[in-house]
């Protein structure tokens, strides 16, 4: 809770007016009224008599012994998101820091930030230049995470910190960080916990428990085959890397994934061998698969996960993201001469998500 937030409370609870508590303390009650908006803050000097007056300590008055709790963590990410939302990443990334110097130590809420800044900013269109910057920011939060969190909280905060470092190709910190987690996972509950819904009557919870468990599946094995092809291309095998990116299209066809997933792996492989055409065909595909989306809560295998009623807004950003990153990203320099692909590039941004 902020400073101005813990006056406020107190001064009530102690019965206090503002006039009352200016008096008591020398100062004027506009003062007092502008300590409890957050707009000033109390001298120094009268923290002491501040404290006594609404009988607390200090350590309670300055908020250093307190954390904001899951509730509270919570509605501080919806604000946040927002800002985000409302008036863009920057304002919101700052927004963000702000909250994270009122707890500073709480490990938790600093990783939840890591985590929510970092999805930010993959779905804003922005440089490469300006990802470096706010990556370097995001990397100190996450190490700030994995200093104050608890066991779960290093854990999951050194797994980020580990992904982002092999990104970057520091593959030494990377596997430093690997080493302090556990070889295996927690034990998985949820079929279990899907087992006694059943056994209650609850099949829609069941049935929801389960198909986000199995979505999960399909695109971790997804991402499994994607490093398979990436192997086989490096080892000099790219007619494997193309036999595995198909199974991968494949499963995400055979396990009613967005259409949209059974293009991931094929177009990374055409883009890691320079295929022009098949690069050309793909991202064709892929970008008209959000403009025109199936629904996921229609196909048989996930008809209970409910919708968000965000999607239209979500695919938005995602095409200005691939747009932006076709335009930036140096993996992409080999279609730049290519006709299709610059007239590609004008039909998409013109074009309108229904």
């Amino acid at each position: 809770m902020p400073l101005n937030s813990v006056i406020r409370e107190k001064r009530k609870e102690a019965g206090l007016t503002q006039e009352e508590m200016a008096d008591y303390l020398g100062v004027s009650a506009p003062a007092v009224s502008k300590w409890e908006k957050g707009s000033t803050s109390p001298d120094i000097t009268l923290l002491p008599a501040l404290a006594r007056l609404l009988k607390i300590d200090i350590n309670t008055l300055l908020c250093f012994d307190t954390e904001p709790d899951k509730e509270e963590v919570s509605q501080i990410c919806k604000e946040i998101v927002e800002v985000i939302h409302k008036k863009g990443f920057e304002t919101g990334f700052l927004l963000t820091l702000e909250k994270i110097r009122e707890y500073p130590t709480c490990g938790h809420f600093i990783h939840t930030a890591a985590v929510l800044l970092q999805g930010a900013m993959l779905m804003a269109a922005m440089s490469t230049v300006e990802k470096k910057k706010y990556s370097s920011q995001i990397i100190s939060l996450y190490e700030q995470a994995a200093k104050y969190g608890d066991e779960q909280t290093r854990r999951q905060a050194n797994f980020m910190l580990a992904s982002y470092y092999t990104r970057m190709g520091e593959s030494d910190k990377a596997q430093k960080l690997l080493d302090l987690l556990p070889e295996q996972n927690d034990i998985d509950k949820r079929p279990l916990m899907a087992e006694i819904l059943i056994t209650q009557g609850k099949t829609e919870k069941a049935g929801e428990l389960l198909e986000r468990r199995l979505l999960m599946s399909v695109q971790e094995i997804q991402l499994l085959l994607m490093k398979l092809s990436d192997i086989a291309l490096k080892e000099g095998h790219p007619q494997d890397a193309t036999i595995i990116s198909e199974r991968s299209a494949r499963l995400a066809e055979l396990f009613c994934l967005q259409e949209y997933d059974t293009y991931i792996a094929p177009l990374q492989t055409a883009i890691d061998q320079k295929n022009v055409s098949e690069s050309i065909t793909l991202l064709n595909s892929m970008l008209t698969s959000l403009i025109h989306p199936g629904k996921l809560d229609n196909t048989l295998l996930y008809r209970h996960i409910k919708i968000p009623d965000q999607t239209k807004d979500i695919r938005k950003k995602m095409i200005k993201v691939i747009l932006s990153e076709l335009k930036d990203g140096d993996q992409y320099s080999y279609l730049y001469s290519n006709g299709e692909f610059n007239k590609l590039m004008k039909t998409f941004q013109s074009a309108q998500v229904k």
